[in-house]
């Protein structure tokens, strides 16, 4: 016989990876958004933000998901009817809500690599902050939204995770025409080179902790 062998890799007890249950997750996270300017302010701007998230397995080492967000923001407000600092009307608090729902794409498949599992995704959905100021014009009303972004899980025990979040997420914007104009004589608000719609980013940085469901 063979007084010794040679094993090549770990042992169970000693590997690296780690096995676990591809079960649903319920996630409660918070974090902040970071708003593209767009040197007036009046779109949506930068707030603290949170949510919930929903993440079922499908294939292989793929979750299907669905996110719904809040963020807290504001927004500044102008009446283009008037001239100079009177057009100013102050900051508004803005509502901003986010919908969305795709595939995230874990890179180590149904294990964790010492604890960890990183992932990718990619999304659709809608962003809304409905609601104007009076004398006003601008509303951003409801637009069609997609994302992409990077993850990080940590699962150390098969059970509960935390997960961190980062990654962009793209909408269209849509600016009155009323702000191309003004008063006999004065600079409007925006110049008539500025683009009257396109699309504007934002970037959400976001930590949450997921508790599995349906075991």
């Amino acid at each position: 016989g063979v007084s010794g062998q040679v094993v090549v890799g770990h042992t169970p007890q000693r590997s690296p990876f780690q096995d676990i249950d591809a079960n649903q997750r319920i996630t409660l996270f918070g974090g902040y958004m970071k708003a593209q300017g767009d040197g007036l302010n009046t779109t949506p701007q930068s707030g603290p933000s949170f949510g919930v998230r929903y993440d079922l397995p499908v294939s292989g080492p793929a979750d299907f998901y669905v996110r719904i967000q809040r963020v807290n923001s504001n927004r500044d407000a102008f009446n283009p009817a008037l001239v100079g600092d009177a057009r100013a009307l102050g900051r508004q608090n803005l509502a901003m809500y986010s919908g969305d729902l795709g595939f995230a794409l874990n890179l180590t498949g149904r294990r964790t690599w010492h604890g960890f599992i990183p992932n990718v995704n990619f999304g659709l959905g809608i962003v809304s902050a409905g609601g104007s100021t009076k004398d006003d014009p601008y509303d951003f009303g409801t637009q069609f939204a997609f994302n992409t972004g990077i993850g990080l899980r940590y699962n150390p025990a098969n059970s509960y995770e935390i997960r961190l979040d980062a990654g962009p997420t793209f909408y269209q914007n849509h600016y009155p025409a009323a702000y191309f104009t003004g008063p006999t004589g004065t600079v409007p608000l925006l110049s008539n080179t500025a683009a009257k719609s396109g699309y504007q980013h934002s970037m959400s940085y976001t930590a949450g902790l997921s508790v599995p469901i349906f075991r």
